[in-house]
């Protein structure tokens, strides 16, 4: 391992609602005098949601099935005066008795497992200031039991850039009894789902994350046993997926006591395992065999932010095993469909553990730190990397947007490679993708958004709610978008352009992203992209008339 001076830094890294599209708040959206963000990076962790806007709310109560329930929204700006888009949204198990005045109602279809095929939305506009919030209020109904997320999204143009604050409210609605929250299990259910799942990120070869199985005897010796099968999940799209790299293990059921572990292992590239175990169990006849999935391995986790445990499926009980036989119990998913999210996020992680080269996140590591993911179905604790606890921790809906994800990984990378010497990065708070910040905020935020492009071989920014932002195409003249190396944007597609095929006038480079780019910061500690630039040439690699037209392209000039 080099060696490298160890201090942890304050980094100010500020608001990914700096990446919001254009169209979100135009330049006909009043708004008057400058803001001043709600919230702001503290000294241990990465914010990305600080801003000028914050959305609250309150429903009266937990509706159970057929009852119904008073839902109060505020809005705020810091600025005197602030034009205001809301979009308040009902999953398919409740519904709007009375739409807040002023806003239009209508259903859109949606493939997010947890929405159950549909969305009730009340949309419009209206205003809000430093000394007068938007207050509106509706009643909802429950419709059909089941976990349930109301979320409240406003956004504004305020400062010459998009603002944006969301908040939900999470119920479980019941037959009878409903509560706030969706509550935690030790161990969920598994159930069975349709075969035929596809692998996502598969252009990516797969990368074990250890030994696919650890066991008492292999497949056909004498004396044992086996279970097979796949594991999965849905995906925002609505797509049947297999989880590769996930845990798994073997349990032997026991009414009188705890359950005895058989065998443990991790899934496949498609998503399946075997595991075999001695068949003889304490009363003479075969083993009664379940199998526990698990979002963890040794190199990442997905854990609840409050238990600080993986998340837990388990299959029902197969029938006893004969010796010798394998049973095949089939592909499984998560019952419960709230949690498909943190298994979508455990595979996301695990294409950019499949991208990056090296046995651990940082290459030159003799010992691996562990990826920590705080999710829940239920959480408002995001979207943030923090620096005190080496963890990242994303809100209910991120997985949704694999690249924030990854954005939020590739914080966590940083801090890794860099031995916890986190670049310092001033006036980053709020921070926008087009917009001037400084050169350490361009740097900082302006990579861990190309790890996350580069790993999903997509130069756009793609949000939980389907909004998206071209990250490869701005180029000089661009409207309203800064120019030089204290725009992240402009940082972000440098490295891009570097690094792709998919070349464009003025934009010839095609080297591979893991290669030089990747080895220059992996060897040295980078506080500005300048500073990387400058490493790079001294690690001999290409600083040329060809490289440096493609920064330029991207509007950063280092010719001269």
């Amino acid at each position: 391992m080099r060696f490298r001076p160890v201090a942890l830094r304050a980094a100010a890294l500020g608001a990914l609602l700096a990446l919001l599209p254009p169209g979100i708040a135009t330049a006909e959206t009043p708004h008057h005098g400058k803001c001043t963000p709600t919230a702001g990076t503290t000294a241990d962790r990465t914010d990305e949601w600080a801003g000028c806007l914050k959305v609250a709310l309150r429903l009266s109560e937990a509706p159970a099935v057929g009852a119904e329930a008073r839902l109060d929204i505020e809005i705020h700006s810091t600025a005197e005066r602030s034009a205001v888009d809301v979009d308040i949204e009902l999953p398919a198990g409740l519904a709007w008795v009375d739409i807040p005045d002023g806003l239009r109602s209508r259903t859109v279809a949606s493939s997010v497992p947890v929405h159950a095929g549909r969305l009730h939305r009340a949309e419009g506009r209206g205003d809000t200031g430093r000394d007068r919030p938007w207050r509106l209020s509706g009643t909802v109904r429950a419709t059909g039991s089941g976990p349930a997320q109301i979320r409240a999204v406003a956004t504004s143009a305020v400062d010459g850039g998009a603002q944006a604050d969301a908040e939900s409210v999470f119920l479980t609605v019941g037959d009878r009894r409903s509560s706030f929250g969706i509550a935690a299990k030790e161990v969920h259910a598994a159930a069975p789902t349709a075969k035929g799942a596809t692998r996502a990120h598969a252009r990516l070869p797969h990368r074990p994350a250890g030994p696919v199985h650890t066991a008492a005897g292999a497949q056909g010796a004498a004396g044992t046993a086996c279970v097979t099968g796949t594991w999965g999940y849905t995906d925002h799209t609505g797509t049947a997926r297999i989880s590769a790299n996930a845990q798994v293990r073997a349990y032997d059921t026991d009414e009188k006591g705890p359950h005895e572990l058989l065998a443990s292992g991790l899934t496949g590239a498609d998503g399946r395992y075997l595991l075999c175990f001695d068949n003889a169990d304490e009363a003479g006849g075969g083993q009664e065999v379940y199998v526990q999935f698990a979002t963890e391995n040794a190199h990442w986790v997905i854990r609840n932010g409050r238990t600080k445990t993986s998340y837990r499926f388990a299959t029902p009980v197969a029938p006893e095993a004969a010796t010798g036989s394998t049973v095949d119990l089939g592909a499984f998913q998560p019952a419960d469909t709230s949690l498909m999210r943190g298994v979508e996020a455990f595979d996301t992680v695990g294409a950019g553990w499949n991208w990056k080269p090296g046995a651990c996140w940082d290459a030159r590591d003799a010992t691996c730190r562990r990826a920590l993911i705080n999710w829940a179905p239920d959480s408002t604790d995001g979207t943030y990397y923090s620096l005190r606890d080496n963890s990242v921790h994303l809100a209910a809906e991120d997985p949704d947007s694999n690249i924030l994800v990854l954005h939020e990984l590739g914080h966590g990378l940083m801090d890794d490679v860099y031995e916890d010497d986190f670049p310092p990065a001033p006036n980053c708070s709020p921070h926008y993708i087009h917009r001037a910040s400084s050169e350490g905020c361009a740097w900082t935020e302006g990579l861990a958004t190309w790890f996350g492009a580069t790993v999903l071989d997509d130069p756009t920014f793609r949000w939980p709610d389907g909004r998206t932002r071209d990250l490869e195409g701005p180029t000089w003249g661009a409207p309203d978008w800064d120019n030089g190396d204290t725009v992240e944007g402009r940082v972000l597609g440098a490295m891009i352009d570097l690094g792709d095929g998919a070349n464009e006038p003025g934009d010839t480079c095609t080297e591979n992203p893991a290669g030089p780019m990747w080895s220059t910061f992996l060897d040295h500690v980078s506080d500005t992209f300048r500073q990387f630039w400058a490493q790079r040439a001294s690690d001999g690699y290409d600083v040329g008339p060809s490289a440096l037209d493609c920064l330029h392209h991207n509007t950063i000039d280092y010719r001269s």
